[in-house]
């Protein structure tokens, strides 16, 4: 029960960590830089769902809680490095931010898991130099924020090998842009602030099958995500600000008239999505299996930004990975009951900026490392690229150290001496 109550606690103050959890120039699109929704150990083989055990439960599968037998409290937190840089300019950016923080429980006929993680983030700052004869103007851009899941699974056990889950999530959050212009000669800059504060439910749904064929297990797996509303209240402020000899006086604040354009409140569409994966293992042995994601991105819509140059398409996500045991009880070597995962991604984003489609590619592999009990700390490494510097875009080279931690018990278990 304390552990619960220090959990509750840490969920209630997650939102001032997860608003910094990027610095991409990408992370202006739709509401932000959309984040991977599981663990680490599903990360670590490229972000494929398929695979269940008993001890491991996958946030982003509700079906999983139906084969779960321990208690467990999750958390994940990461450290990121960006390598920006178009045709011309070269930029490193550093982020860190929660990833996840969760408890799992088995019970007799089912298990559930509640808690927080964050579902997009918003950080960016760009900057343009227009310089002619007359004047020389600077426009800036930033954001900050980003969108965070409060998120309730429920999994059932219908038969041996087949699982069923839901996943109920509550999403909330606030994003601001900012724009502002300096001409020079002119003393007092213009600035734009623009403030969306975001909220909606939305659900999940997914299935899990296992086969057991002599001595390898077949698996499969469906997901599928409704399409969903979130409801955004919007404000908007214009004013000026003094930029001689480093002062920062505000002058003029005017707050614009969104009511009566229909733009004080408006609605995000968090695209319908579905899922589906193959795999192929050995328990306790090794695994390897694939994953196909589509989203329907074409049916989002931001009517309080406008973003001339951004127009959205299907998304679609290929990802393998798996993991290998050398000896799982082994109790001579430690090394030999670690758990290696590796995996792979690659991901048509599903927005095209300047009329050209933004891809995504990554390679990942980590370890899982026992603790005591069941317990254990999985640790992912990833590589990737995102973006490209044709059509005056930019692009991304990333690295990523990932860290979760799972500490697994058993409850309710029948006392049979006293």
């Amino acid at each position: 029960m304390k552990k619960i109550i220090l959990l509750l606690f840490i969920l209630t103050n997650l939102q001032s960590f997860s608003q910094i959890g990027t610095g991409s120039p990408y992370s202006f699109i739709g509401f932000g830089e959309t984040n991977f929704k599981g663990n680490h150990l599903n990360r670590a083989m490229g972000g494929i769902d398929v695979y269940i055990d008993s001890i491991h439960p996958n946030i982003k599968n509700p079906s999983s809680y139906g084969a779960l037998k321990a208690t467990t409290y999750s958390v994940g937190v990461n450290y990121r490095q960006n390598n920006i840089e178009d045709e011309i300019n070269r930029q490193k950016i550093t982020s860190s931010s929660i990833d996840y923080i969760g408890v799992s429980i088995p019970t007799k006929r089912f298990g559930f898991g509640f808690g927080i993680l964050p579902y997009s983030s918003v950080g960016y700052l760009l900057e343009d130099l227009n310089e002619n004869d007359q004047t020389n103007k600077i426009n800036r851009f930033t954001g900050e924020g980003g969108l965070n899941q409060a998120f309730l699974n429920v999994g059932f056990k219908v038969i041996d090998g087949l699982n069923l889950g839901i996943s109920s999530n509550y999403g909330f959050g606030d994003i601001t842009y900012r724009k502002s212009q300096v001409i020079e000669g002119v003393s007092n800059g213009t600035y734009s602030e623009s403030n969306s504060s975001l909220s909606g439910i939305s659900f999940k749904f997914s299935a899990n099958i296992t086969i057991p064929i002599k001595k390898l297990q077949f698996y499969t797996m469906l997901g599928y995500i409704p399409e969903a509303k979130l409801t955004s209240r919007n404000i908007e402020i214009i004013y000026t600000r003094s930029i001689i000899g480093g002062l920062s006086e505000l002058g003029d604040i005017e707050e614009t008239d969104l009511k009566s354009s229909g733009l004080d409140e408006t609605y995000f569409t968090i695209p319908k999505a579905i899922s589906i994966g193959f795999g192929i293992g050995k328990n306790k042995k090794w695994f390897v299996g694939g994953q196909l994601d589509q989203v329907n991105s074409t049916s989002f819509k931001n009517q309080f930004i406008n973003q001339p140059n951004v127009s959205y398409q299907k998304s679609n996500k290929i990802s393998a990975g798996g993991f290998y045991i050398p000896e799982f009880s082994s109790i001579t070597s430690y090394w030999k009951r670690v758990v290696y995962r590796f995996g792979f991604r690659s991901e048509n984003k599903g927005y095209l900026i300047n009329n050209h489609s933004i891809k995504e590619n990554g390679i990942t592999f980590g370890v899982g490392l026992p603790m005591a009990g069941y317990s254990n700390t999985n640790v992912t490494f990833e590589f990737g690229q995102l973006g490209t510097k044709k059509n005056n875009l930019i692009r991304e080279n990333f690295w990523a150290l990932r860290l979760g931690f799972s500490l697994n018990d058993i409850w309710f278990i029948k006392r049979k001496y006293n």
